[in-house]
C-alpha cells in the first residue's frame, strides 16, 4: 500500500469560484478525506505561453520558454494522482486545457513520464451527455503509456442546466457528491495499486507490438542528440 499519496487538481476554468473549480475542488476534498495530500493548479493564475513545436524537451527535459510551464511540469511529475477539469467550449475542452497538455510535450510522452500516475477527467457543460465526453477525453492523456502505462480512476461530466435555467454545481448535491466519490476513488486505485488489467487493452496491445519498438529505436539512435533527456530518463527507470 502507498503512502504519502500526492493528488493534484489541474482546473483550466476562467472562473475562480466556476462550476468546474467547485467540482475539482470537491473531488480534492474527497482526496484528502482519503489520505492524500492535495494541490491545485489554477492554470488561468499562471503564465503559460503556447507550445512552439521546438522539441527542444526531448534533448534537455525541460521547456526553453520563459514562463511558469516548468514549475507546473514539477508538481505534475511528483504527484501520484491527477484530476483534469475543464469547461466544455464548442464540444472540446478549453484552450488553457489544451496548452498545457501540448506543453506536458513529447518529452512526456516519450519518457512515459506518466506512467504509473492515475488520471481522471471533470467537464461541466449545458448538457450533461456533451459534459461526459468531454470530462472523458479529458483522461485520454492518461491512456497513450509507451513505455510504462497510466491509468483512469474515472471521469464525471455534468450539466448546468436545469429546467431551462443555468445553475450554479455546487447546488447540485449529486454532483458534488459524485465529484467527492471520485476524489476517493482515485486515491484508493493508488492505495491499493489498482493495476485495472482489461484498461485500454487494444491500445495497449498495439503499443506493445508496433509503437514500442519503433520509438525505442528513434531512441536508442538519437540518445546523444534530440533524444538525450528521453534516454537519459528511461534509462534511470530500467525502461530501456
Amino acid at each position: 500500500m502507498k503512502k504519502n499519496i500526492k493528488i493534484v487538481g489541474v482546473i483550466s476554468s476562467s472562473k475562480v469560484n466556476g462550476n468546474t473549480a467547485a467540482l475539482v475542488r470537491e473531488a480534492l476534498k474527497g482526496a484528502e478525506e482519503e489520505g492524500a495530500s492535495i494541490k491545485e493548479i489554477f492554470l488561468a493564475k499562471h503564465n503559460l505561453g503556447f507550445c512552439t513545436g521546438c522539441l527542444a524537451c526531448t534533448a534537455k527535459g525541460k521547456c526553453p520558454l520563459p514562463d511558469d510551464f516548468e514549475e507546473i511540469r514539477k508538481v505534475i511529475y511528483e504527484a501520484d494522482g491527477i484530476i483534469l477539469g475543464s469547461p466544455t467550449y464548442a464540444a472540446e475542452y478549453n484552450a488553457i486545457m489544451k496548452c498545457f497538455i501540448e506543453r506536458l510535450g513529447p518529452y512526456t510522452l516519450y519518457a512515459s513520464l506518466m506512467g504509473d500516475k492515475y488520471g481522471a477527467g471533470i467537464s461541466t457543460a449545458y448538457g450533461e451527455g456533451m459534459a461526459k465526453k468531454v470530462a472523458k477525453k479529458l483522461t485520454g492523456m492518461f491512456q497513450f503509456g509507451i513505455f510504462r502505462r497510466s491509468y483512469v480512476s474515472g471521469f464525471l461530466g455534468v450539466g448546468t442546466m436545469f429546467k431551462g435555467t443555468e445553475k450554479k454545481t455546487f447546488e447540485n448535491q449529486d454532483a458534488m457528491r459524485k465529484a467527492h466519490t471520485l476524489g476517493r476513488k482515485i486515491t484508493s486505485d493508488i492505495k491499493n495499486d489498482n493495476k485495472y488489467p482489461f484498461q485500454n487493452l487494444i491500445m495497449r496491445l498495439i503499443i506493445w507490438l508496433y509503437l514500442k519498438p519503433v520509438f525505442k529505436k528513434k531512441i536508442l539512435k538519437c540518445k546523444d542528440g534530440e533524444e538525450y533527456a528521453t534516454y537519459n530518463s528511461l534509462s534511470k527507470r530500467g525502461l530501456i
